[in-house]
């Protein structure tokens, strides 16, 4: 297990402490300093070179903003940590991937802990795919990690802000659960997954070619019918052409 090296800088002890309490609960990260004021945050992330940073913003001498220019060439994630809502804005105009408000909720860390997490192991696993290592995919459904094999996968569904896997009659019977929503979005999803058994064929959905067994024509919109669920899948007119060849060759 890969650990990551955490900063908390802030010029108020309470805040730290709050911050350490909830990030000493995961055995992935592990605090290696805490700082108080802008120019020792400076020195310390030049000298210990972190994985991550919680900075807050207003501090005597030098602000977070300052922190985070002087130290943008060094590579590590940012999270700012501020107590005014007015500097949202500038922190996500940074290489900032988070922005919480003081006093900052134990369960709001905890999430922004686990998407920093979550986001990393859908990475490696994209990697490991494009290197031919597996044909496995893991998501994470509430608290439960589930490694899907690609024939677990029926269709994969864009439903707003989240994604919807369905799961094929095989893969339901393996993890016990029909469907897993996912944040993963579905460009994600697309280079995860082999061309040579996945296809979008629409805006908001990926299938699994494999159990296509019919392509049918309602009015001007074309569905694809697959061999393990009842719903007709839309297939845009830009699509319809590949995945019907795709049949034709089999």
């Amino acid at each position: 297990m890969t650990v990551k090296r955490v900063m908390i800088i802030d010029d108020e002890s309470a805040a730290r402490e709050n911050l350490r309490a909830v990030i000493d609960k995961f055995n992935q990260l592990e605090v290696i300093a805490e700082v108080s004021d802008g120019e020792s945050a400076i020195k310390e992330i030049e000298r210990l070179k972190p994985d991550l940073v919680f900075l807050d913003i207003e501090m005597p001498n030098l602000d977070g903003f300052n922190v985070a220019q002087k130290t943008s060439y060094l590579s590590y994630q940012l999270v700012f940590v501020t107590a005014y809502e007015k500097y949202a804005l500038d922190a996500f105009g940074t290489n900032a991937i988070d922005y919480l408000l003081k006093p900052v909720r134990p369960e709001l860390l905890e999430k922004c802990i686990n998407k920093i997490l979550h986001h990393e192991e859908i990475v490696l696993e994209k990697l490991q795919l494009k290197n031919g290592q597996n044909n496995t995919l893991v998501l994470t459904d509430g608290n439960t990690s589930r490694v899907l094999n690609n024939e677990d996968i029926s269709y994969i569904e864009g439903i707003g802000r989240y994604r919807r896997v369905h799961l094929t009659k095989e893969g339901q019977v393996n993890h016990k659960i029909e469907t897993i929503i996912s944040d993963t979005t579905l460009d994600e999803f697309e280079s995860l997954l082999p061309s040579s058994e996945f296809m979008r064929v629409h805006r908001s959905y990926i299938i699994n070619i494999q159990l296509v067994i019919n392509i049918r024509k309602d009015k001007r919109r074309h569905f694809a019918t697959l061999s393990d669920c009842s719903e007709a899948i839309p297939i845009s007119r830009s699509k319809h052409p590949a995945l019907t060849s795709i049949l034709n060759s089999r």
